[in-house]
């Protein structure tokens, strides 16, 4: 029903080497980890799904329509400069406890505004426990709170792959 649209993103994205992946590519989380994502990198995407890269050590932010039609238009894109919010992680997990457990705590203290204009940064000895899919978790369930991207604090560990 929509390959028109899909075609005309498909010829831009390669025209303006733009990444485009049509319906039926697989799930966006994973082809971010996999084909995007490395610690360090600072990615604007069109995903509500984008902050995942996180898990790498990425700053990867999901923006809105209106912010990727400027973008596409090639009008430089603009944020206020945010706020940082750092989760030190201490412990390690254990039992029946899941990465979502450390979002669903932070969601409960910030609530669903406390991350507004705010890039949360988790950090500290316990995110060693933590795999690079749990950390994708973590961050990719930080528009929960209202953050447009968290990230794992990129302290020295390039990859960690459990």
């Amino acid at each position: 029903m929509n390959k028109e649209v899909f075609d005309f993103l498909a010829t831009a994205g390669a025209k303006y080497g733009v990444g485009f992946w049509k319906p039926g590519s697989g799930i966006i989380h994973q082809i971010i980890l996999e084909n995007y994502a490395f610690p360090g990198l600072l990615m604007i995407g069109t995903d509500s799904h984008t902050p995942n890269g996180g898990g790498l050590g990425g700053l990867c932010i999901g923006v809105g329509g209106a912010d990727a039609v400027d973008v596409m238009a090639d009008i430089p894109w603009e944020l206020k400069c945010p706020q940082v919010i750092g989760v030190k992680l201490t412990g390690e997990l254990s039992g029946w406890t899941s990465p979502k457990d450390i979002i669903l705590k932070v969601a409960g203290i910030l609530t669903v505004k406390g991350g507004t204009g705010a890039i949360v940064e988790y950090l500290g000895p316990g995110v060693d426990s933590i795999s690079c899919t749990g950390m994708a978790t973590i961050c990719n369930m930080g528009a929960e709170i209202g953050s447009g991207g968290t990230l794992e604090g990129c302290d020295g560990r390039l990859w960690r792959f459990t």
